[in-house]
């Protein structure tokens, strides 16, 4: 109990500590993420908040995380030093979207291949079948890359994603402790959540520090293995569903905005302000009002997830998520080929 409630509290201490500095570098270096047409903050942001959250994760796990394998832990620990570092020089200097995706690619499937065969009993889950293991793998591979990606689009207001994530992450902790996973799962978990918990007071309304690609991305890579973790010891592949209402928001917005872009042809990388928090923005004028109501959508999603995971309701959930895509997809298809018209006119 004593290793759980240090993993939480020794990396949300360090965060505390770590942010001013992180402020003061960004400034100095003017590291600063500067206001544009497409986004909220009207005065120029420190982009440096991701490093202090990195650090102080990186820190817990290697202290406070028992791994089974020497290996497992380097390759975590390469993994998402890799994304961070990835995240950073975006911060920094940019990087195209398209380059971004392909790294991504590259280190979901180096960690897929050397890390996950220590850690997801896909025998078990696939039978042995050579075609589902191999489905599997590019499923899981784009699982990684997405939920990622997905943390990325949601920051786009003053302590959102951290919201977001930090709800996520208690998510799979609670679920990580119902199966007394106590000795890797469990504290990785915790480690993550006092991160997040330290950067908030620095990076919520009105924010101090962003915590920028190297933040939102790092989180987002964490997410993925925490919602592979938490399947593990599941037999069924209807199990998936759960990671799928834990981090419902950000994953339902990216998968719209995708949609989105797709109907009015253009490209998916190009970013827009027709996201959730965009579109509440507009109508509330009120970024924490916009953050509580996501972050209490996700707390309501995450609820039914981890009720659905007690009581192995995942044929129920897969019904329910997908009922839920299909009226999402009906909505964003007809504002779409709306505004795609209104263009059509602007253009004659």
């Amino acid at each position: 109990m004593l290793n759980l409630i240090l993993s939480f509290f020794v990396s949300f201490l360090m965060v505390i500590f770590i942010t001013p500095l992180m402020i003061y570098i960004a400034k100095k270096k003017n590291i600063l993420d500067q206001p544009s047409v497409r986004k909220e903050h009207a005065v120029p942001k420190p982009l440096l908040g991701g490093v202090g959250i990195f650090i102080a994760t990186i820190l817990g796990v290697i202290l406070f995380t028992e791994f089974s394998s020497a290996i497992l832990m380097l390759i975590l620990v390469f993994g998402a030093l890799c994304v961070a570092i990835m995240g950073l020089i975006d911060d920094i200097i940019s990087i195209s979207a398209k380059k971004r995706l392909v790294i991504l690619f590259i280190i979901a499937i180096l960690t897929y291949i050397v890390c996950f065969q220590f850690y997801l009993d896909t025998q078990s889950l696939l039978a042995r079948r050579l075609f589902p293991i191999l489905a599997f793998s590019l499923f899981i591979i784009f699982w990684v890359v997405g939920v990622t990606n997905a943390i990325n689009f949601s920051d786009g207001l003053d302590g959102l994603a951290s919201y977001l994530s930090i709800v996520s992450v208690m998510s799979f902790a609670i679920i990580f402790a119902y199966q007394d996973r106590s000795s890797l799962a469990l504290p990785f978990a915790l480690t993550l959540a006092g991160a997040i918990a330290g950067f908030i007071p620095y990076n919520r309304n009105p924010s101090q520090i962003f915590m920028g690609d190297t933040g939102s991305m790092f989180i987002g890579f964490m997410l993925s293995l925490l919602s592979i973790a938490c399947i593990r010891l599941e037999t069924t592949l209807y199990a998936m569903i759960v990671p799928v209402y834990l981090i419902f928001i950000p994953i339902i917005d990216m998968i719209m905005s995708i949609l989105r872009r797709l109907i009015t042809k253009k490209s998916i990388m190009k970013p827009d302000k027709m996201h959730f928090h965009h579109q509440l923005n507009k109508r509330f004028s009120n970024h924490t009002v916009v953050v509580i109501i996501l972050a209490l959508a996700q707390v309501i999603f995450s609820a039914a997830g981890i009720f659905i995971f007690i009581y192995k309701q995942y044929i129920l959930g897969s019904i329910i998520i997908g009922c839920i895509i299909l009226v999402l997809s009906a909505y964003t298809l007809k504002k779409g080929l709306c505004q795609r018209r209104l263009e059509s006119k602007d253009t004659l």
